[in-house]
């Protein structure tokens, strides 16, 4: 008997209802806001990746999501969970310049098998030390500072999933963004779709479409911007050899926003970015991991004490700066 199902359907009772409604809306919206600007990075900051396991896998986690982190990586693989279950995750870039913070919480809404899961996320990408200056009047061309400020992107996620067959899971996400950048803030609406396949015990084909009703950001100065689709497709295998475990994963970042030389792969308008990974699990406990993320090389492990699981992943970028994150998942069985 699952506890704290009783709570849960109070947080997630009308989360189906919602959601529907807020494809219907948003289907509206995006014919409504024919003015704004497809803005090819506007959505970037709500896409960097969450949970050390995945992360650590390169970030090719569509077709292998079964935990609470499902709500932003694929919501389809929420209905996998038959506990609660929280996240929580932490990274620091640029010397503590640039933080990024996550956390997470999901339940099944009924005390049944195969019981429907909902979950709520919160992601925020933020910073300070931004110098907003003005020209000299005696010396315009050295700049005065008008004052320090930071900014910072926050994302919630409200998702919900279902086991529709054995093999089929599928789900959706409602996502509310907040942009504060200096002197200017932005609301944005939007959505995403996903869907797993079991094919047997060894092979899980996923599918996401990210930002499926193009989300909407509405600035306070009047500027509209559009975050068109992401369709991302997904595989993983499977394999388990006594007391070892083999995971093998890739996924496909596909665009139509004209990325051409700044992805890995494109023709014409269409652009793709490849997510690969590999983890090597040791009786359910250990777990080391090796990914390419966008042709970044990605490293990770975890370990599972009781009900906690701790991840670690780094991220080598050479053109930016190197990322380190740690992820903690916590079993409310």
């Amino acid at each position: 008997m699952l506890t704290g199902v009783p709570t849960a359907n109070i947080i997630f009772a009308m989360i189906r209802r919602f959601i529907h409604k807020a494809l219907v809306l948003l289907c509206v919206a995006v014919f409504a806001q024919s003015d704004s600007i497809a803005a090819k990075y506007a959505g970037e900051p709500f896409h960097v990746g969450v949970g050390g396991r995945a992360l650590g896998m390169g970030g090719a986690y569509v077709a292998v999501v079964d935990d609470v982190t499902a709500g932003f990586w694929n919501p389809a693989g929420l209905s996998s969970l038959s506990f609660r279950q929280l996240a929580f995750m932490h990274s620091e870039t640029f010397g503590a310049l640039l933080n990024y913070d996550y956390v997470a919480f999901a339940a099944p809404l009924r005390s049944t098998k195969d019981s429907p899961v909902g979950a709520i996320s919160l992601t925020r990408l933020g910073g300070g030390g931004i110098k907003l200056t003005d020209g000299d009047a005696r010396v315009p061309q050295v700049p005065v500072i008008r004052k320090e400020t930071g900014h910072a992107d926050y994302q919630l996620l409200v998702s919900y999933s279902v086991r529709r067959t054995e093999s089929l899971r599928i789900g959706a996400s409602a996502k509310f963004v907040y942009r504060n950048l200096a002197d200017n803030s932005a609301y944005g609406l939007g959505a995403d779709i996903g869907a797993q396949y079991s094919l047997g015990n060894d092979v899980t084909l996923g599918m996401m479409v990210r930002d499926v009703t193009t989300t909407l950001l509405s600035y306070d100065n009047g500027t509209k911007e559009s975050i068109f689709p992401t369709l991302i497709p997904g595989v993983s295998f499977s394999r388990v050899f006594g007391d070892v475990s083999l995971l093998v994963a890739g996924d496909a970042e596909v665009k139509f926003e004209n990325y051409r030389e700044t992805a890995q792969y494109w023709q014409g308008s269409i652009s793709a970015d490849t997510r690969l990974g590999v983890e090597f699990g040791f009786m359910n406990t250990a777990f080391g991991r090796i990914g390419s993320d966008i042709g970044h090389l990605a490293l990770g492990g975890g370990i599972v004490v009781s009900s906690f699981r701790i991840d670690m992943a780094y991220l080598r970028n050479t053109d930016i700066d190197d990322s380190f994150r740690i992820s903690l998942l916590y079993d409310l069985e």
